[in-house]
């Protein structure tokens, strides 16, 4: 009987932990998560208040204290897309995109609701400012 109730309570115990493992495990995923948009929001705050050359095509600027990169591709005289991404040892990050429209002084402002989860444009390829 002993032996029994020995048996049943190692077994108990093992499940137990193989459930808080992956529960941690899935904590550790939901941490990283939100310190890659943490930093990706930073970076798209970051980016839309500096100054952008006026050309077409990707351009993209680094904030190396913070590991942030932003990059603006102008789509026309009215309109420009941001993109930004916190970066680690392994690469980028998360990225976001905002849509910009022009402002004061030759520097774009964020249109009210424009920023995005995803990218827009179309072909993917074209999201990508490194591929260009």
């Amino acid at each position: 009987m002993v032996l029994l109730i020995l048996l049943l309570g190692s077994g108990l115990l093992q499940a137990t932990r193989q459930q808080l493992a992956g529960a941690l495990s899935l904590v550790a995923d939901e941490r990283q998560f939100l310190l890659e948009q943490h930093q990706a929001l930073s970076a798209l705050a970051w980016g839309a208040r500096l100054a952008w050359p006026v050309h077409q095509g990707w351009h993209c600027q680094r904030q190396p204290q913070f590991g942030w990169r932003a990059c603006l591709l102008r789509l026309s005289r009215d309109e420009a897309l941001l993109r930004s991404a916190g970066t680690t040892s392994g690469g980028e990050t998360l990225a976001l995109w905002q849509w910009l429209t022009p402002g004061e002084a030759g520097r774009w402002q964020t249109r009210a609701h424009g920023w995005l989860d995803y990218c827009p444009l179309s072909p993917p390829a074209h999201c990508f400012p490194d591929e260009k």
